[in-house]
């Protein structure tokens, strides 16, 4: 098998954007030409491992060849570049759950605000605009190869950012996130309640991909040596020991939800999957979610609990979680009770039980994801290899965010 799967990771892939006309052909008509158009790496290496994103600007004409040029700022995100990180990520099935997500999810719960009367101006937009999407050039089979492409408007060129991921996200910035992530996940109560067929098939769409567990015992293991290591830890090893080693990794992740809290759950949402637009005085204006390779019918406050313990400034963790827990839940009921939902089956008790019990399952995917969060390419080249980030090295400033993880789970008795 690790002979195989070395083969794997060097069958490198030549990731091409190809036949750009087409694809936007779906969205503006059969008119439209594209004049010429460039591509080039949206982000650096380290930055992204499920697929592979470019940037890029084509110069279109709407209505043929005499009409007006107009530029598009565009990303492309395609397969990842080896065989053994599109096998890891299960390509062909996460790439159909984006596409749902932006074709058919994302524009239903839109609806069903409008339904409820919210004004358009404040509908939810919290996916990037989508200029369509394929599994293969023959799309008249259901294929799947490296021409996969998901096409959506570049948030970068429209003054949209990610933050530092080795800083966190501070206050004002995750207060304004978390009121959009409270939203998000009440418009998905909302139509499971008030159309509940159809929110059978989001829920079919949201499935999962095969949990392997391959692996998985070894990255335990180290992750239990560094926080051995850390002496502020001790008095808590035998808690964090217990959580670790009584971890059913795929019954975990997939656990079902309490209803009727359950909805859909990004499953993914931490800072670089999370783009701000800030004012003029650097305030936060409006949000995007982006990355929905992963979401997941769940406790929606898993959601909630991740972004905070993998994302948040530590001072904000350390000070504000509770009143940034106060403030989803406020958001949540108001929205729900917005969209002419009956909330009396939403108490506060019920819900801290449900964020009591999310934070006891996202113990093990805090520590796991802080391998990533704390990969600097700048230092370490090799962090941005795939292999090595997700192997059982762990860095010392990693081994530090995973004592401080435990350390807060503790107090927070998640563990």
């Amino acid at each position: 098998m690790k002979d195989e799967l070395a083969q794997l990771s060097q069958g490198k892939i030549d990731v091409v954007l190809r036949d750009l006309d087409v694809l936007l052909r779906k969205k503006f008509g059969d008119s439209l030409t594209v004049d010429h158009f460039t591509t080039s790496s949206l982000i650096p290496p380290g930055e992204n491992y499920g697929s592979s994103m470019l940037k890029v600007e084509a110069i279109v004409r709407r209505d043929g060849p005499g009409s007006e040029q107009e530029k598009l700022s565009l990303v492309a995100k395609m397969i990842p570049p080896t065989e053994f990180q599109m096998m890891m990520f299960d390509s062909p099935f996460t790439f159909r759950k984006e596409i749902s997500m932006f074709k058919v999810i994302g524009p239903a719960y839109q609806a069903l605000e409008r339904e409820c009367g919210i004004p358009e101006s404040e509908v939810l937009d919290i996916l990037p605009n989508f200029y369509g999407g394929r599994l293969s050039l023959n799309e008249t089979e259901d294929t799947f190869d490296h021409d996969a492409v998901i096409l959506m408007e570049n948030l970068k060129a429209k003054n949209y950012a990610c933050l530092d991921r080795m800083v966190g996200v501070d206050l004002p910035h995750a207060k304004f996130l978390v009121e959009a992530l409270a939203r998000f996940h009440a418009v998905g109560v909302a139509m499971k309640l008030k159309k509940p067929e159809l929110f059978k098939m989001f829920r079919a769409h949201a499935k999962s991909m095969t949990i392997k567990n391959d692996g998985f015992d070894d990255i335990i293991k180290s992750m239990l040596t560094a926080l051995k290591k850390a002496s502020d830890v001790l008095p808590e090893i035998g808690k964090a020991e217990k959580a670790l080693l009584n971890a059913k990794v795929d019954l975990d992740w997939l656990k079902e939800p309490v209803e009727p809290w359950g909805a859909i759950a990004h499953m993914d949402l931490w800072v670089n999957n999370v783009m701000f637009r800030d004012d003029a005085n650097g305030n936060p204006e409006d949000v995007k979610f982006v990355d929905f390779q992963n979401y997941l019918y769940l406790n929606p406050m898993r959601d909630l609990v991740f972004f905070i313990i993998t994302s948040c400034e530590k001072e904000v963790q350390d000070t504000r979680m509770r009143d940034l827990v106060d403030l989803y839940y406020k958001k949540f009921i108001s929205h729900l009770a917005r969209l002419e939902c009956d909330v009396t089956s939403f108490s506060r008790e019920a819900f801290d039980e449900q964020l009591e019990e999310a934070g006891k399952i996202e113990y093990l995917h805090c520590l796991f994801m802080t391998k990533i969060v704390t990969a600097d390419t700048e230092k370490n080249p090799s962090a941005a290899d795939f292999k090595d980030v997700f192997g059982t090295k762990i860095t010392d400033e990693c081994g530090k965010r995973m004592a401080e993880i435990t350390l807060k789970f503790a107090k927070e008795k998640w563990i």
